[in-house]
């Protein structure tokens, strides 16, 4: 059994219609599979086909551009919250969202006027204001004290959008793409241009090249949780960029000491051990079995993942449309965990 066999019958198993695997080792790409099309009857992918990163969005936009903005002396993540959202509790900081110790929810429907909705179907939308959204948030959020448990919550994140926006005054958007030129990812970000996956069905009609999340579509398809769109082939640059230290190519992007806090566990024993913005490797949900003590990654819900191995100087990325055949379509972690352990097994 090798990875493109396991690939190939996943697809055959109805898990995505298009998989992509990456490995890449420092500052070279060591392995890449590209199979299967961006719907049923669509085309066929290839590394520079977009899907829509779900929750990746975290991790390959949102924490590196706060750890930026930290270097450039725009903030700190000891700040209090309330420094740049009024009426926020004091004692929470941008480290507690950051690492999801806030006492934030998981999860709360911003999108629906009535906070009357649940994740297990898709819903229409309608556009609402961040004032409205954080006024959300702040009603019925708040769950507990910071730092007396992680719970991985989407509204951190959203939070932490906001913040980029009110310090930069400028749109995450415009915000991202300039990251991403800066990264050599010109196929990244929250705008779609070019062939992209579908995603699930939405009133009869697929969705494709709109964000899957509810919230994010409502807050106009940006948002510092979810709405980014990527390629295998740009997420190879974003693997280079994290495992050369902050470097792309010749240039600097961010300080080693930057990547270093997306390495190191924060939550002080409290359990999924988690870094600035990452879940340790050995708590990644469908994670590899020979992750180091040195690894993190992340999951999006579309069916997206990103590990890296600091010990082992590599990256895995995973990325399915696995939401096509229904968001309770659970196969992917699976096979996540099988290509995980091949990488170790065989490529390494």
């Amino acid at each position: 059994m090798n990875i493109e066999t396991v690939v190939e019958e996943a697809l055959k198993q109805k898990i995505a219609t298009a998989i992509g695997v990456s490995v890449v080792k420092s500052d070279r790409v060591l392995f890449e599979i590209v199979r299967g099309k961006t719907e049923e009857n669509g085309d066929f992918i290839t590394n520079e086909t977009l899907f829509d990163l779900a929750s990746l969005t975290k991790v390959v936009f949102t924490t590196p551009y706060i750890l930026k903005l930290v270097e450039e002396g725009f903030l700190s993540i000891n700040d209090p919250v309330s420094l740049y959202i009024e009426g926020f509790p004091g004692n929470i900081t941008l480290k507690n969202l950051l690492t999801h110790t806030a006492g934030l929810k998981a999860w709360l429907p911003i999108f629906a006027s009535n906070l009357q909705a649940s994740n297990d179907r898709p819903y229409e939308v309608e556009e609402i204001k961040k004032e409205e959204a954080i006024e959300k948030i702040l009603k019925y959020g708040i769950e507990r004290p910071p730092d007396k448990q992680v719970e991985y919550s989407d509204l951190g994140f959203i939070l932490l959008g906001f913040i980029i926006e009110k310090i930069t005054n400028k749109s995450l958007k415009e915000n991202a793409r300039s990251f991403f030129d800066d990264l050599l990812m010109y196929d990244t970000g929250f705008e779609v241009k070019g062939s992209v996956c579908a995603t699930e069905v939405l009133n009869g009609k697929r969705l494709k090249g709109v964000v899957h999340d509810e919230n994010a579509r409502a807050l106009g398809g940006a948002s510092g949780h979810a709405g980014l769109f990527s390629n295998l082939k740009d997420l190879e640059q974003y693997s280079k960029f994290i495992l050369n230290k902050g470097f792309v190519s010749s240039k600097r992007i961010l300080i080693e000491d930057s990547i270093r806090l997306m390495r190191e566990s924060f939550t002080d024993g409290l359990k999924p051990e988690r870094t600035i913005g990452f879940v340790k490797g050995k708590f990644l949900s469908g994670g590899p079995d020979f992750a180091s003590d040195d690894s993190i990654g992340h999951t999006g819900f579309t069916g997206t993942s990103i590990f890296f191995d600091f010990e082992k100087d590599i990256s895995i990325t995973i990325l399915t449309n696995r939401v096509y055949f229904g968001r309770d379509n659970n196969k992917h972690m699976h096979l996540r965990r099988v290509i995980g352990n091949l990488v170790y097994k065989e490529i390494l």
